[in-house]
């Protein structure tokens, strides 16, 4: 018994290292990347934010590597951005409210449940949460995205866009099913990533 144990912690230890250290997260400077792939800029960002989740999404279909040469029809939006951050800020941004909502990261966006003892209401967790399918500008970024953990505060530069797969023309977009007035769900190109603390 003692022996199965160990095995299921040295094998939990190296899935753990493996997505944090090793885990491929394509970015604009590797080759192939943007063969597939067309962006446009949209509007500048940059701010401060606490990471409360991440999450990593594969491709419907596989292929050797996210950024591939190989030509093929390399058309979801995972083989350009495999990583989203659910980020908070201001009231989002204390541990105390922190803990009286549970957020769920699915289909590229994210969903929320208060808990009935807390101040929060929907519009103050709407009005002080992003979650943001990024794309890593250069191998730098990709790095530091890679080692981000849960609870750091960041500051992030970039810029929304728009995401096409060239081949087909289509327009990715992400957290559909989201009304649109409560539309926090977007495509974040990520020049520059500092942890703050």
């Amino acid at each position: 018994m003692n022996k199965l144990i160990i095995t299921f912690v040295i094998f939990a230890l190296m899935i753990w290292i493996w997505s944090s250290y090793f885990r491929a997260i394509p970015h604009l400077q590797q080759v192939g990347v943007l063969k597939n792939f067309q962006l446009k800029h949209l509007d500048d960002f940059s701010g401060e934010y606490v990471l409360l989740e991440k999450r990593y999404y594969s491709p419907a279909r596989r292929s050797f590597h996210p950024a591939s040469p190989v030509v093929g029809s390399f058309n979801d939006l995972a083989y350009v951005s495999n990583i989203d951050l659910l980020l908070g800020t201001g009231k989002l941004s204390d541990t105390l409210n922190l803990k009286q909502v549970e957020f769920e990261q699915e289909q590229r966006c994210y969903r929320f449940k208060i808990k009935s003892t807390t101040s929060l209401s929907a519009e103050d967790i709407y009005a002080n949460s992003l979650n943001v399918s990024v794309i890593a500008n250069s191998e730098r970024v990709a790095d530091q995205l890679r080692q981000l953990r849960t609870g750091q505060r960041i500051y992030l530069t970039g810029d929304w866009v728009k995401v096409n797969s060239i081949a087909t023309k289509h327009f990715f977009s992400v957290g559909q099913k989201i009304p649109v007035n409560h539309q926090n769900c977007a495509i974040l190109r990520v020049h520059s990533l500092r942890i703050l603390k």
